[in-house]
């Protein structure tokens, strides 16, 4: 197998049209159509099904797609990094992250690339899980570690990178800082800070179900107003553990929320040389925070 052979099968895959084909790939037709055939003898079977003006891909075709697709994506990243070693190339990588996500291993991670990419030109990206995922299917992310939505879009693919609880976050002073939990009831009772994220949204629906009432009086747009509107003791958070000395987070009885942080991209789109090395260097990691 010979790698214009899978480049030919690509282009012609998703032009379902080998004229086409070919002239993308700028080779006479009878050579692509050669090319393919001897593909076939390798992998045993017909990868196209050519009805008069027709063109669709067989079973094994559909099977053999996204396997030819990461064979010649992992070759043509590996022509770069060679292309680009040692002279400081650019590597661009536009990275969303999810406000509540807070994790030393993505420091660690980021500092590992950049490291070893001396051209890493690096755009991080905040906002809700909702507004990235947006982002990421416009175009406009390369990736995103946010919470697992509850129905994945097509096409969304993710790697789990550890789960998160949410708990009751309040000042050190408060009275409920040093309890072991308190009751959903206690909660309730708290003048909440809303904000964007899954947690709260599952906090009220449980509320719903045992008939008690939130008391949702101001709104935050981001982790950094969240945890100003708490410093200055206008509310309590809902949300996962800040990891800040100057606030405690206390689990909250009949409430056991929790949310899953993955790593995530859009299938089939192309990945940058820095976007895969980020995406490996993540996944050989075990990242602080996750759930025995």
């Amino acid at each position: 197998m010979e790698m214009h052979q899978i480049r030919y099968f690509l282009s012609a895959a998703r032009l379902l049209n080998f004229t086409r084909a070919a002239e993308e790939c700028n080779v006479a037709q009878p050579s692509l159509t050669r090319a393919i055939q001897k593909l076939e003898d390798e992998l045993g079977g017909p990868l196209f099904r050519r009805e008069r003006a027709r063109t669709h891909l067989t079973e094994l075709g559909r099977l053999m797609l996204p396997h030819l697709e990461r064979t010649y994506r992992a070759a043509e990243d590996a022509k770069a990094l060679a292309r680009g070693f040692g002279k400081g190339q650019v590597a661009p990588l536009v990275l969303g992250v999810c406000t509540l996500v807070e994790s030393s291993t993505l420091d660690a991670v980021l500092a590992e690339l950049g490291t070893a990419m001396p051209g890493l030109q690096l755009n991080v990206v905040s906002g809700t899980s909702e507004e990235l995922l947006a982002q990421a299917l416009a175009g406009q992310l390369d990736l995103m570690i946010i919470e697992a939505p509850a129905e994945a879009p097509e096409r969304f693919e993710a790697w789990r990178l550890f789960s998160h609880e949410y708990r009751m976050v309040v000042r050190r002073d408060h009275p409920a800082a040093n309890q072991s939990e308190v009751a959903l009831e206690v909660l309730a009772r708290e003048p909440l800070v809303e904000h964007a994220c899954e947690g709260l949204v599952a906090l009220r629906r449980q509320a719903e179900i045992v008939g008690i009432s939130l008391n949702l009086r101001h709104a935050a747009r981001d982790m950094g107003q969240l945890k100003r509107l708490i410093s200055a003791g206008l509310g309590t958070g809902f949300m996962p553990d800040p990891r800040d000395l100057a606030m405690c987070a206390v689990p909250v009885a009949g409430a056991a929320i929790s949310a899953d942080v993955v790593l995530a991209g859009i299938a089939g789109r192309r990945r940058s040389l820095a976007a895969e090395s980020f995406l490996r260097a993540s996944r050989a990691r075990r990242w602080d925070g996750a759930s025995a």
